[in-house]
């Protein structure tokens, strides 16, 4: 298995547990209002921790990079919000905050890996800005 590819095997399994832990945080949850209150606290709790580790991998960046990352982060929040829209266009009723919110978790947690990789990258990877 090539370097590349286990580390997007690696990326995806990480990214995985937050959601994981969300279910468990959860789990005491007895209403669908439980639910998606506690699915809302949980995504706003890991937006927070991405948006931190954001802002630290920002005070490491030459002005270029810094420029880049702006860019790129602005990209992402339009892709999460457009397939978040998307995948959960099926869901309807009171369960759609849930689904929302569990998708906007996903692909949050994923993306902070992506940004904590990049702040923790070992020197001479060739994929580091740093």
């Amino acid at each position: 298995m090539s370097a590349t590819r286990f580390a997007v095997l690696a990326l995806v399994l990480f990214a995985a547990l937050p959601a994981r832990a969300q279910m468990q945080a959860c789990a005491a949850a007895q209403t669908q209002t439980d639910m998606n209150e506690c699915a809302a606290r949980e995504y706003k709790k890991n937006d927070a921790a991405m948006n931190a580790l954001y802002q630290q991998l920002l005070t490491k960046l030459n002005q270029r990079q810094r420029s880049l990352l702006e860019d790129a982060q602005n990209a992402w929040i339009t892709y999460r919000d457009k397939q978040c829209a998307f995948q959960t266009s099926g869901a309807a009723g009171s369960v759609r905050p849930l689904v929302e919110y569990d998708c906007l978790d996903e692909k949050t947690n994923v993306h902070h890996a992506e940004l904590n990789r990049q702040l923790n990258c070992q020197g001479g990877d060739p994929s580091c800005v740093h």
